[in-house]
């Protein structure tokens, strides 16, 4: 038995959810200090911010792109994708992915008002960068999802055929049955 045999199976995913909850507590370091004071905002919260943000804005593009993919084969919705709602994640991975959107949706409210509290007016809240890095949460939730959720079959409406859309009357009136309809619209009426 090899040491690659014996040593456990990394699970589907554990370096994103680990990624998303060191990098909230990156971020709640950076609120809380962005908080106490301006100077600390400008340059720890403000470039941790922008970084979260930026991540979070190529994750979530991502991850749409690739949720397009799988929806040719699956059924999924926005709230599965980026709030890991219903089932397409174990508990395991869901719970941290969730509390870590959570954390940092109000981590982001809580800083920003407590920065706009002690702003006077005219006078720029540093702090107000925060408000991106839910973006991260939810792109890094939507890669997950996206690349190892679990989705129920795609629901196919049938259609109606052409013909039977066809032999249906139509809501629209034609422009030749108008009353107000100008002479310059009637001439296309030979046309359809």
């Amino acid at each position: 038995m090899g040491v690659m045999e014996s040593a456990e199976p990394v699970s589907r995913g554990s370096l994103l959810v680990r990624l998303d909850v060191a990098c909230t507590a990156i971020v709640v370091v950076a609120g809380v200090l962005g908080a106490v004071s301006d100077s600390l905002a400008k340059v720890v919260l403000t470039p941790v911010s922008a970084a979260a943000g930026a991540v979070g804005i190529l994750a979530f593009i991502w991850s749409y792109f690739h949720a397009i993919g799988r929806s040719r084969e699956h059924e999924i919705s926005v709230s599965q994708l980026y709030a890991v709602a219903g089932s397409v994640a174990p508990k395991r991975v869901k719970r941290p992915l969730q509390w870590s959107l959570w954390v940092q949706v109000g981590l982001a409210i809580a800083v920003m008002a407590y920065g706009f509290s002690r702003t006077k007016p005219q006078e720029f809240n540093w702090a107000a960068v925060i408000i991106v890095v839910p973006l991260f949460g939810m792109g890094v939730n939507g890669v997950w999802v996206s690349r190892y959720g679990t989705f129920g079959p795609r629901i196919l409406t049938a259609r109606p055929s052409r013909k039977l859309r066809a032999g249906r009357p139509s809501p629209l009136k034609k422009v030749s049955e108008s009353r107000d309809a100008a002479p310059s619209m009637q001439q296309n009426e030979p046309h359809g």
